[in-house]
């Protein structure tokens, strides 16, 4: 009796691990099965992600060069649509409207009282250069009206004139153009540049057509070198403590 009931609880102890047997195995199968998918899950997306993304470097490649081809293509309608900056006559309103604006009306006028005073130091220069002032007697010499004013309006006039539009066309009348010293020393050489440019060329068409008298080189280079000492002094000065106030 005890011998059968040894027996069969061997049997079930076979049968017990045979079971616990092909559930690890079955465990086993479905935790590879899952690894497995998983594994194939995450190359498939990666793979699609290579492909989207070799997708999207093709058409950012092909709009490219549709783009180059575009701006190389002779289309009249395409090329009317893009203005040139160094064809102010493709937008001639806009041209004018940027080149006319003066952000910071102070600074012209300190532009045109300081080309005022060095026409008043160049008159007082050629006052006192002139031998007949001093054997007039000089400074003890009598106040009256002088004879050289409308010489000097005449040159104020002819100097603002250039100076303005020099000033105008070198974008001089923004903050940003006497932000530092350096800035304003540079942007006034600029001007002062044009500024020379445009007073030889006024004198000698004034000369050539109305006056036809000779150009008095000394005085203009005299005119030009004290306009490029004071102006630099004042815009220095305007940039450091007019733009505080």
């Amino acid at each position: 009796m005890s011998k059968k009931i040894r027996q069969d609880s061997s049997h079930l102890s076979i049968i017990a691990i045979s079971k616990l047997s092909v559930n690890m195995i079955l465990w086993n199968l479905v935790v590879l099965l899952s690894a497995a998918a998983t594994t194939s899950n995450a190359f498939c997306q990666l793979e699609s992600s290579t492909i989207r993304t070799h997708h999207y470097d093709m058409l950012q490649q092909k709009a490219t060069t549709i783009l180059l081809s575009k701006n190389n293509d002779n289309d009249d309608d395409y090329d009317n649509q893009i203005i040139d900056p160094r064809r102010p006559d493709q937008n001639l309103p806009g041209f004018l409207d940027t080149l006319f604006d003066v952000p910071d009306p102070q600074l012209l006028a300190g532009d045109l009282l300081f080309l005022l005073v060095i026409n008043f130091l160049l008159q007082i220069a050629n006052e006192v250069g002139d031998p007949s002032f001093w054997l007039s007697g000089g400074f003890s010499q009598p106040i009256t009206m002088p004879v050289t004013l409308l010489a000097v309006v005449v040159r104020d006039s002819k100097m603002s004139i250039s100076w303005v539009l020099s000033a105008l066309w070198n974008r001089g009348y923004s903050s940003a153009s006497v932000a530092d010293d350096e800035t304003a020393a540079k942007k006034t050489f600029q001007i002062w540049i044009d500024y020379c440019s445009i007073r030889i060329i006024m004198e000698l068409g004034l000369s050539l057509l109305f006056t036809h008298s000779v150009v008095g080189g000394w005085l203009l280079f005299r005119e030009v070198w004290y306009s490029a000492l004071v102006m630099t002094f004042f815009r220095i000065c305007y940039g450091r403590y007019g733009m505080k106030f």
